[in-house]
Order: structure tokens, then C-alpha cells, then sequence
């Protein structure tokens, strides 16, 4: 499906987690849930570990690091993470030398993109031997590609004021953004981030993985309308790309 017009493909992988090829051809993994993903088809889940110039990881939840070890281990691909995940991760078998910690507000360059993390609000955490261990605070990403196209995913979160400012800031081409419901904002807050982000294209994620995330793409088109707003939704498939 080619929509965008930008020398960018995005995948995504299921869930919350998006694959985005580079203009130079190289892959970004955003939230590496893969093998375990129930809605990912099995031809996807090969391709999107291939050629991987960078792995940005929101928070530290299991639905978004559940393959991180193994596809850094394999690919051997820079991992970019807030700085307080970096013990953890290092203790989950990463090399240090792979790891790029920063945090909110700062940017990086890494696969000829440059990526700046945002704020997001929702929980990050581990259970892991009967204990429940804080992970950080959750976050978002705005990545600018050479070629000047701005992607901005927000991570899991609700709806924000601080995304008036990434609007203001970034003028992102493209948002990706939750709408499932229950453990993220819903279709109708969703809507009401699109008018504060005021992005030409956005694609809905993290619902329909489970019954429990009720959100739709239907529902977030209607409330784009409730609010005025003209963002294109999107409605891709786990499997589907759109350049």
C-alpha cells in the first residue's frame, strides 16, 4: 500500500510493535514483541529482524520487550532505551556496548535517523521472580528521517497536552498511536491527541490483540470527525506496510 509518498515503509508487526525501513534500507524495530505476538503472521516475524540499523524500545512491559534479548543477541543492533532500563537490560544478557541510554527531550542519531524521546503517561514495569520491578517511566518517539519525514510514535499512553507540543515542535508526517482501550487511551482520546498533534496520517495500534482492547479504527475515524479533525486514519492489518 503506498500512500505517504516519503521514501519510508512501515510495518506493522502487531500490537504495539512497528517495523519502519529506512530511505537507505535499513530496518528500525520499535517495540520488539515478534515470536510471541498472537495477531503477527509468521511470515512477518522473519523479515522484520533483518538488516535492523536500530532497536527503540518504549518501556519495559513483557508485550514490549518480549524478544528484545534474542533479536539483540542475534542481530547484534543498537538498542536505544531510556538510560534507566540499561542495568536491566545488561542483566537480561545485552552487551553495554550495544546499548544507548538517553531520556526525555534528548536526541540521538542512530541509523541515519535522528530519534527524540518524548514523554508518555502509563506504567513501566517486570514481574519476575515473584517480585514486580520498576522499569523506568514510559516513552514516545519522534524519529526524522533524512529525507526530512517525521514520525511520531507516541508509545502506550492517554491523551496529553504534551502533544500539543510535539505538534508545534515536529509537525510529524505520520502519528501511531494506541487505541485500544483499558490499558491505553481509547479511540475518542485518541481523536482528541490527532487534533492536538495535527499530523496528515495516522495509524491506530494496540488494540485487538485480546478481547479486551476493545478500541477500533472505525471508532477513532468517528471521533477524528467529532472533533474536526482532517489526519487520514490508516487502518492497517498485523503484516501490512505502507511506504
Amino acid at each position: 500500500m503506498t500512500i505517504l509518498g516519503k521514501d519510508v515503509t512501515i510495518t506493522w508487526v502487531g500490537h504495539g510493535t512497528f517495523h519502519l525501513t529506512t530511505p537507505e534500507g535499513k530496518g528500525i524495530l520499535i517495540d520488539p514483541w515478534v515470536a510471541a505476538n498472537p495477531v503477527c503472521p509468521e511470515v512477518t516475524k522473519a523479515r522484520v529482524t533483518e538488516n535492523l540499523g536500530a532497536i527503540l524500545v518504549t518501556h519495559g512491559h513483557f508485550d514490549h520487550i518480549g524478544d528484545l534479548v534474542e533479536i539483540a543477541q542475534r542481530t547484534g543492533a543498537p538498542i536505544a532505551c531510556q538510560y534507566d532500563l540499561l542495568d536491566y537490560f545488561e542483566g537480561q544478557g545485552i552487551t553495554g556496548e550495544q546499548l544507548i541510554g538517553f531520556n526525555k527531550g534528548g536526541t540521538i542519531h542512530v541509523a541515519n535517523v535522528h530519534v527524540t524521546m518524548t514523554n508518555a503517561h502509563h506504567s513501566s514495569s517486570a514481574f519476575e521472580n515473584g517480585q514486580l520491578i520498576n522499569l523506568g517511566t514510559p516513552a514516545g518517539f519522534v524519529l526524522r528521517f533524512s529525507n526530512g519525514f517525521t514520525v511520531y510514535h507516541t508509545g502506550d499512553t492517554s491523551a496529553t497536552m504534551d502533544m500539543q507540543i510535539i505538534g508545534d515542535l515536529y509537525k510529524p508526517d505520520l502519528t501511531i498511536l494506541p487505541i485500544g482501550d483499558h490499558f491505553t487511551m481509547d479511540p475518542r482520546q485518541a481523536g482528541y491527541a490527532l487534533k492536538l498533534i495535527r499530523s496528515p496520517y495516522a495509524i491506530p495500534c494496540h488494540f485487538g490483540t485480546f478481547p479486551i482492547l476493545t478500541g477500533t479504527p472505525e471508532a477513532l475515524e468517528a471521533a477524528c470527525e467529532e472533533f474536526g479533525v482532517s489526519t487520514r486514519v490508516i487502518a492497517l492489518k498485523p503484516g501490512e506496510a505502507v511506504s
